[in-house]
């Protein structure tokens, strides 16, 4: 058989492969956003909050036609219980959302990076008051090392970085609730988006109404706020993707992407201080942040390990 008549070896990834691409675009999206949002810092952040969820509407509208999950949809709405949790948390998000984009335009996008970053550990602390769990010692010691970091960082500035931790417990509240609600990702963020859309008109048409709107002023302003419900939507469509091909420990190591793009942001592009205590602060968390990733990892093996072990051979 000539070198030309051998068969090529496969080019077509795995599915875990597909997940890491989606998962890391999902980072690039949102760690992106804080550049995108900065090219728009004249337009308020509840306009820009408001079309995130309005444009957001359409598309994951489309996605939902296309992957046939609107059964899934017609059984979420027919039920009381779930339309009154999503409702909230839409409310959650949207709150998350003009709060993140506010930073930004204060020039805090670094005090909001730090929300995002100790995220992980909020999670562990939501487990431990309202699901019983236990820390782990290294969890144990990456709470206290984060929380060390939050203290050197409000000594050293005056002043509680709440801006950073609200931003850090709302979403981590938001992903909490969601986890309990029996739907999927795709189909409980079309439904959060419809619930808040009348909502979401009506104070686009209030800040029409005050000649503060910018949606239709001009090309430029109305394709941005457009952008921003696409980019939302497309993150999350992403991770959605991924997170149902990749491992949990993957998907841990790779949720940090997103808030050190930030970080870089703010130190890079938007020329934020950056001083020797607040650096410390942050380097402190990021010691928490790897004891605690490092950790979750060997849980995850350890785990797979023994269902493996247990499993009954063939």
């Amino acid at each position: 058989m000539s070198v030309a008549e051998q068969p090529m070896p496969s080019a077509s990834l795995t599915e875990a492969q597909k997940g890491a691409i989606f998962c890391v675009a999902a980072h690039l999206v949102w760690g992106g956003m804080a550049v995108y949002f900065g090219l728009i810092r004249h337009i308020s952040p509840l306009e820009i909050a408001v079309n995130r969820g309005l444009w957001s509407l359409p598309i994951a509208g489309l996605v939902i036609w296309w992957l046939g999950h609107s059964e899934g949809v017609r059984r979420a709405l027919a039920q009381p219980k779930i339309v009154l949790t999503l409702t909230f948390t839409s409310l959650l998000i949207v709150f998350n959302w003009g709060f993140y984009v506010w930073s930004i335009e204060v020039g805090r996008t670094v005090e909001a990076s730090l929300g995002y970053f100790v995220n992980p550990l909020f999670n562990v602390v939501a487990g431990f008051l309202f699901l019983g769990e236990r820390f782990t010692r290294a969890q144990t010691l990456a709470i206290g090392l984060a929380a060390i970091g939050v203290a050197i960082q409000s000594v050293a500035s005056g002043v509680v970085p709440w801006l950073g931790l609200t931003l850090g417990a709302t979403f981590c509240l938001y992903g909490f609730i969601r986890k309990t609600v029996n739907v999927g990702a795709v189909e409980g963020f079309f439904i959060e988006t419809l619930l808040i859309a009348v909502p979401m008109i009506a104070a686009e048409a209030w800040l029409f109404s005050k000649g503060e709107a910018w949606f239709g002023s001009a090309p430029y302003d109305t394709i941005m706020l457009m952008g921003c419900g696409v980019m939302t939507a497309a993150a999350l469509m992403l991770f959605a993707a991924a997170i149902k091909r990749i491992r949990y420990s993957t998907a841990g190591l790779m949720q940090y992407i997103s808030p050190s793009l930030v970080f870089l942001t703010a130190i890079f592009v938007f020329r934020e201080p950056m001083d020797g205590w607040k650096l410390a602060s942050f380097v402190i968390v990021w010691v928490a942040l790897a004891i605690f990733t490092v950790s979750a990892v060997r849980e995850d093996r350890s785990r797979r390990a023994l269902l493996e072990s247990e499993a009954p051979a063939v």
